[in-house]
């Protein structure tokens, strides 16, 4: 896979906020709402079906659009594209938690 780093960043950003989006849009009143999420999709994005309680609608966003990035972007397929998603996927929920109040006035 060749990185681009800008655009996997950005990748990173959109899954996080279409996350935060979805939750909000979802009903979920919490004060924290992307500590909340992040918190939930560790150490596994299941954690994300609870906390929703959605049947893992919210879950599924969050992986269709980094595969649906790894595969327009890279055009990955097959076992390097489970690879390559489990690692943005890690990467997105580290990001989600390290930058929970930027998410969440974003969301507001």
């Amino acid at each position: 896979m060749k990185a681009d780093k800008h655009m996997d960043q950005e990748a990173i950003i959109d899954m996080n906020e279409q996350l935060v989006d979805y939750a909000g849009k979802h009903g979920l009143a919490v004060p924290d709402l992307a500590q909340a999420l992040a918190q939930a999709a560790t150490p596994a994005l299941t954690g994300l079906d609870a906390l929703l309680k959605d049947g893992g609608v919210g879950r599924k966003i969050y992986e269709d659009v980094a595969q649906g990035y790894l595969v327009d972007r890279y055009h990955l397929a097959g076992s390097e594209l489970e690879a390559a998603h489990k690692k943005l996927i890690e990467a997105a929920v580290g990001y989600l938690g390290q930058h929970t109040a930027q998410l969440d006035n974003w969301q507001r």
